[in-house]
């Protein structure tokens, strides 16, 4: 998995957690609003409830005197029920509690009317006085301006209720049904959290998308200079790897491109050149007719050049097309290196120069003969070429076998190379500042450098220390064939 997928996992997740933190807030918010209403509110007590807890007391005042109902009165008073007053004939509290006089004279009224006799009593104690038990509700008749604070779950002293539950089973209290949750909130919150993530995603992955479109479109018009890789910024993932593979890619074309506009320009020149010098041969043949078994035989000449060039081209062109692999063939080593040094012999000896192969073993392997002979043929050539007169042109050649690998040396006595250009001489017609032969091409070293490439070896060049260079040929050479 790769870091995209990361990317699209943690924005999800991140997505989903968003979404949930918003549902959560709005059903936080929600709960505590309808916790602070619900404190608001009265809590409502049923008068046979409140009869219930008045009765109580007016039991236990005869059996248990003034003090055990002030026990009572204060336990309940602890616990947060609802207070229930004793007031004597001299409106004196049993607690000393105050009571507003508005009250204790609707408690008097009310009771003197015979309303609400089961929670409005009057109880005689031991001591002669005589007290007017009440709990002032709306219930009961008092007004509805008296509040009284209920605890959220009072204990069951009374057995009026089970545990955990208040107001009592019976009637049900004043406080509203809670409603169930509606489900637009958390609809409305993820949709908005999709909607913001969707967008920020899109917006991630669009651009450098659009970046890479864009520079389609530039090097489609031929821009191929342009590059993305810094407008990807910091990013660490695959499309950041296409950019640069992009800009790898948009490199390797401008330097084929700039590559084949220089050959061009240099087929051009090099063709010039022997037209150029056939036209004076005619012009000349004309002028003197005297001389025209010269002006032939120059002309010739120049003719002769071109077609090698060309094909010297057609081979160059084939052999940057590609070759195909399944032309590899079983061939002897001895044989085509005696081939050659048989053929490059003759010019060797025409220019003073001796030609030295001490030869090698009955050696069998597969490869591209055709390609390898023209290979070592152009290097060895070459070799004859810039070596001086009555200097020597050496080849050998041996093999490695495990693994399987040749490897064919060429030196000569010539001027060398600078080092500078010891990597250029295989481009095509490259000059090291030297005037080039005039039986050269100049794609001699080129084709030999793509010929030895097609065979998965390498070729290279270095100047030796007595002087002369020196050309290295190293390509796999399997005793079988391989698929």
């Amino acid at each position: 998995m790769g870091r995209l997928f990361w990317k699209f996992f943690f924005a999800f997740w991140l997505a989903w957690l968003t979404a949930g933190i918003g549902v959560g807030t709005i059903f936080w918010l929600r709960e505590t609003q309808r916790q602070a209403e619900s404190a608001n509110q009265p809590s409502g007590i049923n008068v046979r409830h409140i009869a219930s807890m008045v009765s109580v007391a007016a039991n236990l005042l005869p059996r248990s005197g003034v003090a055990g109902l002030r026990d009572f009165i204060h336990a309940l008073r602890q616990e947060r029920f609802p207070p229930i007053y004793a007031v004597d004939d001299q409106n004196r509290e049993l607690l000393g509690r105050e009571v507003s006089p508005e009250i204790l004279h609707q408690a008097r009224t009310l009771y003197a009317d015979g309303q609400y006799p089961d929670a409005i009593r009057m109880v005689s104690a031991d001591d002669g006085r005589r007290y007017l038990l009440f709990v002032p509700s709306p219930e009961n008749g008092f007004a509805d301006n008296f509040r009284m604070a209920m605890p959220p779950n009072p204990p069951d002293l009374l057995g009026l209720a089970s545990p955990g539950q208040w107001p009592p089973p019976g009637r049900e209290s004043r406080r509203p049904p809670r409603n169930p949750p509606s489900p637009i909130a958390p609809l409305i919150a993820g949709s908005i959290a999709s909607l913001v993530f969707s967008a920020l995603l899109a917006w991630y992955f669009a651009k450098p998308i659009r970046n890479l479109r864009n520079a389609f479109q530039a090097v489609a018009q031929g821009r191929l200079d342009t590059r993305i890789g810094l407008g990807m910024g910091r990013r660490r993932d695959e499309l950041s790897d296409l950019g640069r593979d992009f800009d790898h890619m948009a490199k390797q074309i401008g330097n084929l491109v700039g590559a084949q506009q220089h050959l061009l320009h240099d087929v051009s020149h090099e063709l010039r050149s022997p037209l150029a010098r056939i036209q004076a041969a005619i012009g000349l043949a004309q002028q003197q007719p005297e001389k025209l078994p010269a002006t032939l035989e120059r002309i010739e000449r120049e003719s002769q050049r071109i077609s090698d060039l060309v094909g010297e081209l057609l081979m160059l062109s084939r052999l940057e097309a590609g070759v195909d692999k399944r032309t590899f063939e079983a061939v002897n080593i001895a044989d085509l290196l005696a081939d050659i040094v048989e053929d490059v012999g003759f010019e060797a000896q025409r220019n003073g120069i001796s030609l030295e192969y001490p030869g090698i073993g009955d050696i069998r392997g597969y490869c591209l003969p055709e390609l390898l002979h023209r290979a070592v043929e152009n290097v060895l050539r070459n070799a004859v070429q810039h070596c001086r007169r009555d200097g020597s042109v050496i080849l050998a050649a041996d093999i490695e076998r495990n693994n399987a690998r040749l490897r064919i040396r060429v030196e000569d006595m010539g001027p060398g190379v600078p080092d500078r250009d010891l990597a250029a001489i295989f481009q095509p017609f490259f000059r090291s500042g030297k005037p080039t032969k005039a039986q050269s091409t100049g794609l001699g070293l080129t084709i030999a450098q793509r010929a030895i490439e097609a065979h998965g070896g390498r070729i290279g060049a270095e100047n030796r220390e007595a002087g002369g260079l020196r050309v290295t040929i190293d390509i796999p050479f399997p005793s079988r064939q391989t698929s």
